[in-house]
């Protein structure tokens, strides 16, 4: 089969490597659709370090079912699906507690312990327990989007919001759009978002949240202007530096949340001195767990929202190391970008 293999910083190649054989208990997919997400650009350019040599990278998966493993018979040939793409030990304290995204030993397709088992190719064996079926009528590209839904869903369970708080999201990439269909989705209606390009700033706006351009506001006077608060009961950091995680923390109101999801950065500083004298509640948010992706994938069959607008357009697999390559050096500007194998 065709894969891409990421051989270092600013190098992937298109190779050939064994078609996979479904264990008994896995199923092999052939690969519809796959999601270039944030982290594997900064992967890719090695900023991040959270991506190997030799492994194949992709972990925002639909297929489709095409061989099942002797054991499996809750799903069936044909079936479209998307991957939970977190497989942990089950019997650790986390994973009892369902808490599958902080188990010691798991592994994250296209991303931890995989190598070369990743979805940026043309078919991926997986286990029967962590595939979700997705509706017919759904775009292969639209059933992705489960992912960073997820990962919004999570970090909102972390936060614990109140209906009538005033919620600000810095960062409107595809996981800041995530984080606002999921808060409108448990009836947030006060909810901006910032960011400082304008098209981000109008995709958002159309999944309910307040845009502010940060070059242009003043995003505190607008946040008062518009709610009547001061500051934000609560803020969601979606971008993953130093600066962004300072900027999240000067929206937070005294008493309030700030819930941190980007995780670029190595390291940040706050001031000590404030963060106790306003009691500020700060908290990581790492993916989602298994039930915070079924909600996501419950989002995505009800079929309700215009999801096709995080779609910014799609690439073959040949095509993927250059489109990586532009994506990185700033020369595309993508919500998300789609390989269809």
């Amino acid at each position: 089969m065709k894969a891409i293999v990421f051989n270092g910083p600013w190098n992937m190649t298109l190779e050939d490597l064994p078609k996979p054989i479904p264990e008994s208990d896995q199923v092999l997919l052939k690969v519809e659709a796959v999601g270039i997400c944030g982290s594997d650009v900064h992967g890719f350019t090695g900023e991040s370090g959270r991506r190997l040599p030799g492994m194949v990278m992709g972990h925002e998966v639909c297929g489709r079912i095409i061989e099942r493993g002797d054991h499996v018979d809750s799903l069936n040939i044909g079936d479209q699906v998307t991957v939970f793409n977190i497989m942990s030990c089950g019997t650790c304290d986390f994973c009892t507690q369902g808490r599958e995204q902080l188990c010691a030993v798991k592994k994250i397709i296209g991303v931890v312990n995989t190598g070369k088992w990743g979805a940026m190719a043309e078919y991926l064996t997986y286990p029967a327990d962590g595939l979700f079926r997705i509706n017919e009528e759904i775009d292969p590209a639209i059933a992705l989007l489960a992912e960073p839904l997820g990962v919004g869903i999570h970090a909102i369970g972390l936060m614990k919001p109140k209906q009538e708080d005033v919620i600000a999201i810095v960062g409107a990439g595809t996981i800041g759009v995530g984080l606002a269909i999921a808060l409108k989705n448990q009836g947030i209606k006060n909810i901006f978002a910032l960011d400082k390009v304008k098209e981000k700033l109008e995709l958002i706006k159309s999944f309910g949240a307040h845009p502010i351009n940060i070059n242009t506001e003043d995003p505190l006077q607008v946040i008062r202007e518009v709610s009547g608060k001061d500051a934000a009961d609560g803020t969601f950091e979606a971008v993953g530096l130093a600066e962004t995680v300072q900027s999240s923390f000067d929206l937070t109101a005294s008493g309030g949340t700030l819930v941190i999801v980007g995780n670029l950065a190595k390291e940040f500083t706050l001031p000590l001195q404030l963060v106790t004298g306003r009691e500020t509640t700060i908290r990581g948010s790492y993916g989602f767990t298994k039930k915070d992706f079924g909600a996501a994938v419950d989002i995505v069959n009800q079929n309700n929202l215009p999801l096709e607008k995080l779609i910014t357009g799609s690439c073959r697999l040949e095509e993927t190391p250059d489109v990586m390559t532009k994506l990185a050096r700033g020369e595309m500007e993508a919500t998300k970008i789609v390989i269809r194998p």
